[in-house]
């Protein structure tokens, strides 16, 4: 089933700590309800080869990246959904530009840090961008305090069905 959107042009963020469960649900809304799903780790990943910046300058030019390849599907598409930690000072400089130019929908995946370590110690390291044991924590820690006006919060804990998180993100759409 795709979903028909109307209006302003949709982007929904999915906010929450590394192996929250952020890339699998919105993988399956991509799957479930036709809702293009931008993986930030991919793209990541993809960019990283090709540029010569280290450290700030490379964070703020990968959110240039993914802010640019948001613009280009929505040229293409009526709505996106990507994912973040939102551990980094820049994500809110990008969520206010996005603002600027898309109606913006800010869903919070939560999951017990404990949990979230477990499920990346498990996942396959060459599909996501090296980071050490440290990083990790301090970005979940960083992670699980973002307080933004959540338009919907997924406890990813024990994973829920896929209908419960369909019928979820569905009251949510723009």
């Amino acid at each position: 089933m795709i979903l028909k959107f109307s209006g302003r042009k949709s982007v929904y963020i999915f906010v929450g700590p590394k192996g929250s469960g952020k890339t699998h649900i919105g993988s399956l809304l991509e799957k479930e309800l036709g809702l293009k799903f931008l993986s930030v780790e991919k793209l990541g990943l993809e960019n990283s080869k090709r540029s010569k910046l280290t450290g700030d300058e490379r964070v703020k030019e990968s959110f240039h990246e993914e802010e640019a390849e948001i613009d280009r599907i929505l040229a293409l598409q009526e709505a996106v959904s990507f994912e973040a930690t939102g551990s980094s000072e820049y994500f809110f400089t990008v969520l206010a530009r996005l603002r600027s130019r898309y109606e913006v929908r800010l869903i919070r995946i939560v999951s017990p840090l404990e949990t979230c370590f477990r499920r990346i110690s498990q996942r396959d390291a060459a599909a996501h961008l090296p980071v050490s044991e440290a990083m990790i924590k301090t970005i979940n820690e960083k992670a699980a305090k973002v307080d933004l006006d959540w338009d919907l919060t997924i406890d990813n804990t024990d994973q829920p069905a896929t209908s419960q998180i369909v019928a979820a993100f569905k009251a949510i759409m723009a």
